[in-house]
């Protein structure tokens, strides 16, 4: 088993990390490996079992296909593809992106040589991966580019050298190559641990490297300080990048299971080869597990939060069971077919400001879920965060419905001279509202400077029968206040007010980015006192107002890097001279659309007629085939003592929910912060009791997916007066 060395004497192996290349050419090496031949050396390679690496997976027709392509120098990365001259010069780069060149340098494609090596049997894919590592070394200069770029490096090389040397011992594969190889490895690992990135999830892709070097080489001269640096560098530098929450500070959904991977890949390596990790490693590990359980959408993909794409890392929660076994992420995994269903359906992750709602864990199919992740943190660490404060991704019936668009490109330089990078980045390429045309945080390439906007969370009350959310961001960029309430009732649809309070006149654009299966499938109409979008699995409506126009744009979504597709936007737009709102019903459906209709009812309070931004009610009527329900909603947007009156309710609470059948009967009650009601004629409190968090009733909702017997006629209006006086 390896231990950690003593903090006393790694001073004494870190001098040795500083001195100058030794004088002999396998001095880098531990002896007796520094003394053998190259031939002997070779051969100790090929046949040693003093480490052990992860199973290699096998090679395969399409690893074939890409590398045939690479035999040629044809080079394709983030759907941009370049076929480079033989020989081809390192340090140029054939596109307008600079992470084209950065993934030349990763050597990602080392994966396809190999695994076509191992499917064919056919040296000449050895023989060109070897070509392309000693051109490599022969021509670029220690640390091109930045340091992750050596890390990932360092990581895929060894790789490779997997497939070829003690797998499958190439011919191709000389004993002076792998003399130069390793030499190479040292001299690289060398470099990152004096040129670490200060932090964030490159120095973790860094420190991965370093501790894979050590455990993969222990015959390198300086392999126990490179494991014990590394060790002891992780779990510090895990200390500062995990969020209280165990969400990486990036912000990222995509970043987020970047460094988990890293991290999952050290633990690994460490059972295999019996290294010692402290406790407190798997403690983060863990953490943030669980963000990546929750985070995940009930399709398996991730909303692509921030810079990253929409990808899926259930196989990496799959990977991480047998060293950190969970019920509840086995569930998650294999889809609701094993383990137990997470116990919250409402899981908050308060530092990094995320929360995701959920209809239930138990759907069939699974991936019929219903699904919501609300934004309410700062931008992040570094430069990967998108000026998006309070936007959200929901999901429902296996299908995104309104979407992150993601991240498409780094580079600021297009052929068709946009620029990208700031659009996708930008506020109005989120699900939230924009003040006169301007981001929440001026734009620039890397990370912000100066002052940001600063999100604050107001209310996160959950219940049995709902979920509410209430939030608020400041920008320095113009003197308004976006206030966002979410009101998830009955696991069943969203209701989401938007109040922007000034003193002067501004125009606000409210932005939905539909997916790009709405495209040519949504319509907009206006019938009665309601606005109607009408897209795939979502209707959304709002309470019809002159000063509201409602209009579809053409947009875009990415959900990988370099690669968009057109998908409509949803834009309502209004200019107002003070404060005012925007409420917003989104009713995802699974088959049968229902008919829905959206009211705003005046409010009174004893001083009046209250405005909109102090107090909100909403009449929502929906009507399936079978059944009509009749729902209120309201929301005091301003902490007040007041009592509020509409239309037969009169309250006094943060938050009320009533849900009435086709006969008026009360169904279903959901409150928060609630002291007074009076439901005419009946007077359900007497006005004394502290705040309270009520819910009431079985869940009545219309999707056509669940069974009727979930339809049960409620108690009578004296049960739920009781329900609601009990201390």
């Amino acid at each position: 088993m390896m231990h950690p060395v003593p903090e006393s004497q790694l001073h004494v192996l870190h001098a040795r990390i500083s001195k100058t290349q030794p004088e002999t050419h396998l001095a880098f090496l531990k002896e007796p490996y520094a003394s053998m031949s190259f031939d002997l050396l070779l051969e100790h390679f090929m046949t040693r079992d003093s480490s052990r690496y992860f199973p290699l997976s096998p090679g395969s027709p399409e690893h074939v296909e890409r590398a045939d392509r690479i035999l040629k120098n044809e080079f394709r990365f983030n759907n941009e593809a370049h076929r480079l001259p033989e020989p081809f010069d390192w340090k140029t780069n054939p596109s307008r992106d600079l992470e084209w060149l950065i993934l030349l340098h990763k050597f990602y494609y080392s994966r396809d040589l190999a695994a076509a090596y191992d499917f064919t049997r056919e040296e000449r894919y050895a023989t060109k991966w070897t070509q392309l590592v000693s051109s490599w070394i022969r021509e670029v200069p220690e640390g091109f580019i930045d340091s992750q770029v050596t890390g990932r490096r360092l990581q895929q090389w060894l790789l490779a050298y997997h497939y070829f040397v003690p797998a499958q011992q190439s011919a191709a594969i000389t004993p002076q190559f792998v003399a130069e190889f390793l030499r190479s490895i040292d001299t690289q690992t060398r470099y990152l641990c004096t040129h670490l990135t200060p932090e964030g999830n490159h120095r973790t892709i860094e420190l991965y490297a370093i501790f894979l070097v050590a455990v993969v080489f222990p015959e390198l001269r300086d392999a126990t300080w490179f494991l014990n640096f590394a060790t002891r560098e992780l779990l510090h530098n895990m200390e500062q990048d995990l969020l209280e929450d165990g969400v990486q500070r990036e912000l990222s959904t995509d970043y987020h299971h970047t460094v988990l991977k890293n991290h999952l890949r050290v633990k690994e390596l460490a059972v295999l080869n019996q290294v010692t990790l402290p406790p407190r490693f798997d403690e983060l590990v863990e953490k943030a597990l669980d963000f990546s359980m929750y985070v995940h959408k009930p399709d398996g993909l991730l909303p692509a939060v921030n810079d990253g794409d929409s990808n899926s890392y259930l196989s990496l929660l799959k990977k991480a069971h047998s060293h950190y076994p969970s019920e509840y992420r086995l569930y998650v995994v294999s889809k609701g077919k094993k383990g137990i269903p997470p116990p919250e359906r409402y899981k908050a992750f308060p530092t990094s400001g995320y929360y995701v709602l959920r209809g239930s864990w138990v759907n069939e199919p699974y991936e019929n879920g219903l699904y919501l992740l609300f934004d309410c943190g700062p931008l992040g660490f570094g430069s990967h965060g998108h000026y998006d404060l309070l936007n959200f991704e929901m999901a429902a019936f296996g299908h995104s419905l309104i979407v992150d668009p993601g991240r498409y490109t780094y580079s600021e330089d297009s052929a068709d001279g946009i620029n990208w990078r700031r659009i996708f980045k930008g506020t109005a390429y989120h699900n939230t509202v924009l003040v006169d045309g301007k981001d929440q945080s001026p734009y620039r390439k890397g990370p912000p400077v100066g002052h940001e906007p600063q999100p604050t969370l107001k209310t996160f009350a959950t219940a049995d029968g709902f979920a509410f959310l209430h939030a608020q961001v400041v920008s320095p960029e113009y003197p308004v206040i976006h206030e966002r309430s979410l009101m998830f009732a009955l696991s069943e649809y969203w209701i989401i007010t938007d109040v922007l309070r000034a003193d002067e006149a501004h125009h606000y654009d409210l932005h939905f980015h539909l997916a790009p299966r709405a495209l040519g499938q949504t319509t907009i109409s206006k019938e009665g006192k309601t606005t109607y979008v009408v897209s795939p699995n979502l209707i959304i409506a709002q309470p019809t107002s002159p000063e509201i126009r409602a209009d579809l744009l053409e947009g875009y979504i990415s959900s990988q890097y370099g690669d968009k597709q057109p998908a409509p936007i949803l834009r309502y737009s209004k200019k107002a001279t003070a404060a005012t709102c925007f409420h917003t019903v989104l009713y995802p459906f699974h088959a049968m659309q229902p008919e829905i209709t959206v009211q705003q009812l005046t409010v009174n309070d004893e001083h009046g007629r209250c405005s909109p931004d102090r107090a909100t009610a909403l009449h929502i009527m929906i009507r399936s085939e079978s059944k009509v329900y009749s729902d209120h909603l309201f929301v005091a947007h301003q902490h007040s003592q007041n009592i509020y009156q509409f239309e037969d309710i009169t309250c006094r609470s943060q938050m009320l929910f009533l849900r009435r059948d086709g006969a008026g009967q009360i169904v279903n009650l959901q409150a928060e912060g609630l002291e007074y009601l009076r439901i005419e004629p009946n007077q359900l409190t007497n006005g004394t009791q502290r705040p309270k968090r009520v819910s009431y009733g079985p869940k009545q909702v219309l999707h056509d997916v669940l069974d009727e017997s979930e339809e049960r006629h409620t108690e009578s209006v004296k049960a739920l007066a009781k329900l609601i006086n009990e201390p």
